[in-house]
C-alpha cells in the first residue's frame, strides 16, 4: 500500500514539474455541445488518474460490506478450526468431556464444518451420555442434511466399536434401504453379523454383500460363520431352511460349510437318498474332509453301496487320509472288522491324530487283540 502511494505522488510531482517547469508542455481541449475543456496536458493526466482513483474508490466503499464480511467469515472459521484442533487433542488424550464442552461452545456457529460435527458426535459417544450423542446426531444431520450417509456410517461405526450391535444393524439397514451397493455399509453389516445372529430377512443383502462387499478373506470367513450359524438353527425347519438356502447367492451355495449345513438339515429330515445323490457329485469337486465324513453317515442307500464308492474314491485318492477314514467308518457299519483296521491304518499313516487312534484302539478291542489296542491307546495319548 505505502509503495502505491509513494508511485502516485511521484506521478504528480512529475506531472507539476512539467507543467511548471516546461514552457510548451503541450494542451488538450475537449469540446461536447456548447461545453469545452482546455487543461495542459501534464494537468490533464493527472486529472485522468485522479478520475480513475477516485473510480477505485467508489467500488472499494461499494464493496467494502461484502469485503468485510468475508474478513470476517474468515476469522470466525479461523476460530472455529482452532477450537477443533484442540478438541481433537483433548480426544486424543483420552479427555473426552472436556472435548465436548469444547466444541459445544462453537457448534451454534453457522460456519461449523462437518468435521467438527463428527468430532463432537464421537466426544458425546465415548461420554457414554445417550442425551448428549442423540443432541449431537441429531445437530449434524440438521446442518447437513445432503451428508446423512455419511454421518450415519460414522454413527456406525462407533456403535460397532462399542459392540452397540443391534442398534448398529438398525442404522445400517437404513443406510442399505436407501443405498444398497454401499460398501462401506455391506461390510459393517458383514461384521456384525459375525458377532451377532444373523435372521432370516437379512439374507436379502447377501447378493449385494458377495457383489460389493470387496470382501477378504476374513470377513468372508465372518460371513460364512454367522451364516452357518442361521442354518443351524433352521435345521429342524426344512420348510424354512429352503426358503432361506434359496436367498443364498450361488457363490455361497458352492461353499463346503455351508453345503454341510444344507445336507444335515436334509438328513434330519429323513432326505437321506438326495442327499446322497448330491454329495456324489459334490465331493469329487472339493474332496472336502466335513462333506465326505456325513457320507459314511447316510442310511440310505445302503451300506454296502456307500463303501463301493468311497472304495472307488480310495483307488482314485489314494493319499487321501479322510477317504481312508470314511472306508473305516463304513466298514464298522458292515462289521468288517479287518478291513475297518487296514483302512484306519491307511489313514494314520497319511495323518495321524488322537481320535484315530482312539478309534483304532476300539477296533482291536473287537478283534480280541488287546496289547495293541492298549498301544493304541497309549499313542493317543501321546499326541494330546
Amino acid at each position: 500500500m505505502r509503495s502505491k502511494i509513494l508511485i502516485f505522488l511521484t506521478i504528480v510531482i512529475i506531472g507539476l514539474s512539467v507543467h511548471y517547469l516546461i514552457e510548451d508542455n503541450g494542451y488538450v481541449l475537449i469540446e461536447f455541445l456548447t461545453y469545452s475543456i482546455e487543461a495542459s496536458l501534464p494537468i490533464f493526466l493527472l486529472l485522468l488518474i485522479g478520475v480513475y482513483l477516485l473510480v477505485r474508490l467508489l467500488s472499494l466503499i461499494w464493496s467494502s460490506p461484502k469485503y468485510l464480511k468475508e474478513r470476517l467469515n474468515q476469522k470466525r472459521e479461523k476460530k472455529v478450526n482452532q477450537k477443533t484442533h484442540k478438541a481433537m487433542i483433548l480426544m486424543s488424550q483420552g479427555n473426552f468431556v472436556k472435548a465436548e464442552r469444547k466444541l459445544r461452545s462453537i457448534s451454534s456457529d453457522k460456519s461449523v464444518p462437518i468435521d467438527t460435527y463428527l468430532a463432537g458426535f464421537s466426544s458425546a459417544h465415548y461420554t457414554e451420555d445417550q442425551t448428549l450423542r442423540s443432541d449431537w446426531l441429531l445437530k449434524s444431520l440438521a446442518a447437513y442434511p445432503n451428508l446423512e450417509c455419511y454421518i450415519n456410517l460414522r454413527n456406525a461405526e462407533l456403535l460397532v466399536e462399542s459392540e452397540q450391535y443391534n442398534q448398529a444393524r438398525d442404522t445400517l439397514e437404513n443406510i442399505l434401504k436407501s443405498d444398497p451397493k454401499n460398501t462401506l455399509a455391506l461390510r459393517l453389516i458383514v461384521l456384525v453379523y459375525s458377532k451377532t445372529s444373523i435372521d432370516h430377512s437379512m439374507t436379502k443383502y447377501l447378493q449385494e454383500i458377495v457383489d460389493h462387499g470387496n470382501l477378504n478373506e476374513t470377513s468372508k470367513a465372518k460371513l460364512i460363520f454367522s451364516l452357518q450359524t442361521l442354518l443351524h438353527e433352521l435345521k429342524d425347519n426344512q420348510g424354512l431352511f429352503e426358503k432361506t438356502w434359496l436367498m443364498f447367492p450361488k457363490e455361497l451355495k458352492n461353499h463346503p460349510d455351508l453345503l454341510l449345513c444344507k445336507y444335515q438339515s436334509m438328513m434330519n429330515n429323513d432326505q437321506h437318498e438326495i442327499t446322497e445323490k448330491e454329495l456324489r457329485k459334490k465331493i469329487p469337486k472339493t474332496w472336502n474332509a466335513n462333506l465326505i465324513k456325513i457320507y459314511g453317515l447316510l442310511d440310505n442307500p445302503d451300506v454296502l453301496t456307500l463303501s463301493k464308492r468311497a472304495d472307488l474314491w480310495t483307488e482314485e485318492r489314494p493319499r487321501d487320509t479322510n477317504l481312508w477314514l470314511l472306508s473305516s467308518h463304513l466298514a464298522k457299519r458292515e462289521g468288517l472288522w479287518s478291513k475297518a483296521k487296514q483302512c484306519m491304518e491307511r489313514s494314520i499313516e497319511y495323518l495321524p491324530t488322537a481320535d484315530k487312534y482312539n478309534e483304532l484302539g476300539l477296533i482291536f478291542l473287537e478283534l480280541g487283540q488287546k496289547e495293541d489296542a492298549v498301544e493304541a491307546l497309549h499313542k493317543a495319548k501321546d499326541l494330546l
